[in-house]
């Protein structure tokens, strides 16, 4: 009796596994993106701070977002049974996102990476002063696609921006913030890819007075989450002028 108890133990564990297997996202890297706390709130929405405290003058982490590296045409069984994937105005499946409707965020399974969230990944938006509802979304959305669990998908997106840090990469390159100067693109794309080896890609945004801004960086990561690849497509700006401000925060 014994024998066939841990007989079935192994079978059951095998077939979890498999089933684990199986639901796997196919995807093939991960954007690192990171956002300067100046050009999110040099905008006409303005910000607020975590819990009313004003954050370092430091990059903030945006999301680890699983990509395709190109959009693929929508199948008409994907289209109708898979509202996961993203699909594009074109009916092109971009990346996925919303994988797995019953892992809902939970504190207590990053408890331990809390402070690190705090000082990193915390929400400026005026809807809510509390992070948690942002990191419930950025992991329901995008790190049930990601094949890591909770705890793996947070620690793996901190350990990757303290590896490379952006504030000091563009300050080594004589590129701080100011609201007077302004920045070639190209120098920011430059400084970025030398030290991390790998094509990022940047995305900017309008200030209050209409000035082009350096807003979101995207570094992309392998699907391990460790390793820097270069981003799909020519190394480029995301509504960016060839100038652009790095603002004052």
């Amino acid at each position: 009796m014994r024998l066939q108890f841990y007989c079935s133990i192994v079978v059951l564990l095998l077939l979890h596994a498999l089933a684990a297997s199986s639901a796997a996202t196919d995807f093939d890297f991960f954007y690192h993106v990171q956002q300067w706390p100046g050009s999110f709130c040099d905008t006409k929405k303005g910000c607020c701070f975590p819990s009313n405290v004003k954050p370092a003058a430091d990059f903030g982490i945006h999301g680890l977002w699983p990509n395709y590296a190109a959009c693929r045409p929508v199948t008409a069984d994907a289209d109708a049974d898979a509202p996961e994937i993203r699909i594009s105005k074109t009916k092109k499946e971009c990346w996925p996102e919303s994988c797995n409707a019953t892992d809902t965020f939970s504190l207590l399974q990053v408890r331990d990476l809390l402070g690190d969230m705090d000082r990193n990944w915390g929400t400026l938006s005026c809807k809510s002063n509390d992070s948690t509802p942002f990191w419930s979304h950025e992991w329901e959305k995008h790190g049930t696609c990601s094949n890591m669990d909770q705890h793996t998908y947070f620690a793996a997106a901190l350990q990757y921006k303290a590896r490379f840090n952006l504030t000091r990469i563009l300050a080594d390159a004589g590129i701080t913030p100011s609201d007077d100067k302004t920045y070639f693109l190209s120098s920011i794309l430059d400084a970025v890819t030398e030290a991390t080896g790998s094509k990022p890609s940047i995305g900017c945004n309008k200030g209050v007075a209409g000035e082009m801004q350096l807003f979101e960086v995207y570094l992309c990561v392998d699907r391990t989450g460790t390793r820097p690849v270069d981003c799909p497509g020519p190394v480029q700006g995301r509504k960016c002028s060839d100038k652009v401000q790095f603002p004052a925060f």
